[in-house]
C-alpha cells in the first residue's frame, strides 16, 4: 500500500523537467477547475440573491469589490510566501521551505484576525463610501454583518493553497475549494429563504452561508497541512513568529498586495463611475463581470502556473525553461481567448438573463460584453508577462506595471470618456478594453527587457 507522501508525489507536476506544453496544462487544469469552482461558489449566493431584486444584485456586486479590496491587503502575504517557497523547492531546500511554511501560516492568521476586527469597526462607513442608495445600502449592511465572520478562514485557506501550489501540487487546493462550494450550495438556500426549521435571513443568510463555507475550508486545509497529506508539513520546531522571516515574506508580499489592491481600487472606482448612471448600470456591470471572470479563470490558472514555474526554475538555474513557459502560455491562451471570446459574445446575453429579467439591465450588460471580449487576449498577454516577473521575485516591478495601467490609464480614461466626452456608460466599457491593451504592451516590454532575471530573494 502506498504512503501518503507517495500518493502526494503522484499529484505533483514536475515543472523543472517535464515537457513544457503538457506540464503547463497538467498544472493549470486543476487550478482552472479550482477557480471555476470558486467562481461557482460566488455565483451560488448571487443566483439566490438575484431573486430578491435588482437592488440586491447591486448590493452584493458592490460589496464584492470591498471584499476583494480587503482580501488584497492580506493575500499578498500568501503570494509572497509562495514565491519564496517555490524558489527553495527549486533549489532542493525543503527544510527551509517547511520553516517558511510555518511562519507564513502564523503570520497570515494574525493578519486575517486584525483585518476582520477593522472591517467590523468600519462596517457602517462602507455603504456611504460607495455612494449606495438607501435600499441598496440596507441590503449591503445585512450581507456584510455575517459575511465578515469568515474572513480569517478565507485568508488561511488562500495561504495554505499558495504554499501547496508552490510545491507543484494543485489538486489538494482544488479538493478544498470543491468541498467548500458544496457546503455553501447546500446551506445558502436554507438560510436565505428560511427553508424547513431555518429562519428566513435574506442577505444575512447569504453572508452567513459563505462565511460558514470559508471557515470549513480553512479547517480542512489545516488538517491537510498538519497531517502531511498536502505534500509539505510546517516545521513547528520554533513556534514563535520570527521577525526576520516575516520581513522576507513581506518584502515580496507587500508589492503583491499593492498590485491586487490597485486592481481592487480600480474596480471600486469603475463601480463608483458606473453608479452615477444608475442602479441598472451597476447591476449590468456586476453581471458582465461574472462572464468576464469565467474567462479570466483560465488566464489566472495559467499565470499562476507560469509564476510557480519561474520561481522553481530560477532556483534551479533553468532560465531557458522560463522563456519556454512564457511562450507556451501565450500560445495556448491566444487560441483559448479567441474561442471563449466568441462564446461570450454569442451567449453572454443568455448568461445575464439567468440572473435578471430586467430588460434595461440585460441590454446594458450585453453591450458591455460585446465590447469587453476585445480585451481578453490583451489581458492574457499582460497577465502572463507580469506573472513571470513576480515569480522571479521582482514584486515591485510587477506591482508598478499593474497599478500604472489600471489606476493610471483604465480608471481615469473611464471617467473622461463617460463624463467629459459625454459617451455615458459606453465610455467606461471602451476604457476597460483600452486599459487591457496598454497593460499587454507595457508588461510584455518589461518581460523582454529582463531586469527580473537578476533579482535575489
Amino acid at each position: 500500500m502506498s504512503s501518503p507522501s507517495s500518493r502526494t508525489g503522484r499529484l505533483r507536476v514536475d515543472l523543472l523537467s517535464d515537457p513544457v506544453d503538457p506540464s503547463l496544462r497538467l498544472f493549470a487544469l486543476p487550478l482552472t477547475f479550482s477557480f471555476l469552482v470558486q467562481f461557482l461558489y460566488s455565483l451560488i449566493d448571487r443566483f439566490y440573491v438575484s431573486r430578491l431584486g435588482v437592488e440586491a444584485i447591486a448590493a452584493i456586486g458592490s460589496i464584492d469589490q470591498i471584499v476583494f479590496f480587503v482580501f488584497s491587503l492580506g493575500s499578498g502575504f500568501g503570494v509572497g510566501s509562495g514565491v519564496l517557497i517555490a524558489r527553495r523547492i527549486g533549489e532542493g531546500n525543503r527544510d527551509e521551505a517547511s520553516r517558511l511554511t510555518a511562519q507564513a501560516m502564523g503570520g497570515m492568521f494574525v493578519i486575517g484576525t486584525v483585518i476582520t476586527l477593522v472591517m467590523y469597526a468600519s462596517i457602517s462607513l462602507i455603504p456611504k463610501a460607495l455612494g449606495l442608495t438607501p435600499r441598496v445600502s440596507d441590503y449591503a449592511m445585512q450581507y456584510m454583518s455575517t459575511l465578515f465572520l469568515g474572513l480569517v478562514g478565507n485568508f488561511m485557506t488562500f495561504q495554505i493553497s499558495a504554499i501547496v501550489r508552490s510545491t507543484g501540487n494543485t489538486v489538494y487546493p482544488m479538493v478544498i475549494l470543491l468541498s467548500t462550494t458544496v457546503i455553501n450550495a447546500i446551506v445558502a438556500p436554507f438560510l436565505i429563504f428560511g427553508i424547513g426549521p431555518f429562519p428566513q435571513m435574506g442577505m444575512m443568510g447569504a453572508g452567513l452561508a459563505t462565511a460558514s463555507a470559508q471557515l470549513a475550508g480553512a479547517t480542512l486545509s489545516l488538517w491537510a497541512m498538519l497531517t502531511g497529506k498536502a505534500g509539505i508539513r510546517p516545521d513547528t520546531t520554533h513556534r514563535r513568529l520570527r521577525g526576520d522571516v516575516l520581513l522576507r515574506i513581506a518584502k515580496q508580499g507587500i508589492p503583491a498586495s499593492l498590485q491586487m489592491l490597485s486592481v481592487s481600487l480600480n474596480r471600486v472606482g469603475i463601480f463608483a463611475i458606473a453608479g452615477t448612471f444608475g442602479t441598472n448600470v451597476i447591476a449590468a456591470y456586476t453581471l458582465g463581470l461574472y462572464a468576464d471572470m469565467v474567462v479570466f479563470m483560465f488566464v489566472f490558472a495559467v499565470g499562476m502556473t507560469v509564476e510557480v514555474a519561474t520561481g522553481q526554475n530560477l532556483g534551479a538555474g533553468n532560465m531557458s525553461r522560463i522563456a519556454a513557459y512564457h511562450r507556451s502560455a501565450i500560445k495556448q491562451l491566444s487560441l483559448l481567448m479567441l474561442i471563449l471570446g466568441i462564446l461570450v459574445y454569442s451567449f453572454g446575453p443568455a448568461f445575464v438573463s439567468l440572473f435578471t429579467t430586467d430588460a434595461t439591465t440585460v441590454a446594458i450588460a450585453t453591450q458591455y460584453l460585446h465590447l469587453s471580449v476585445f480585451g481578453y487576449l490583451f489581458f492574457a498577454i499582460g497577465f502572463i508577462s507580469v506573472r513571470v516577473i513576480s515569480g522571479a521575485g521582482a514584486a515591485l516591478q510587477s506591482m508598478s506595471i499593474a497599478a500604472g495601467c489600471m489606476l493610471g490609464v483604465q480608471l481615469p480614461l473611464g471617467y473622461l470618456l463617460s463624463n467629459v466626452a459625454g459617451w455615458g456608460h459606453t465610455g467606461i466599457w471602451i476604457a476597460i478594453v483600452i486599459g487591457y491593451g496598454v497593460f499587454a504592451v507595457v508588461a510584455l516590454t518589461a518581460y523582454r527587457m529582463g531586469r527580473w532575471r537578476h533579482v535575489t530573494i
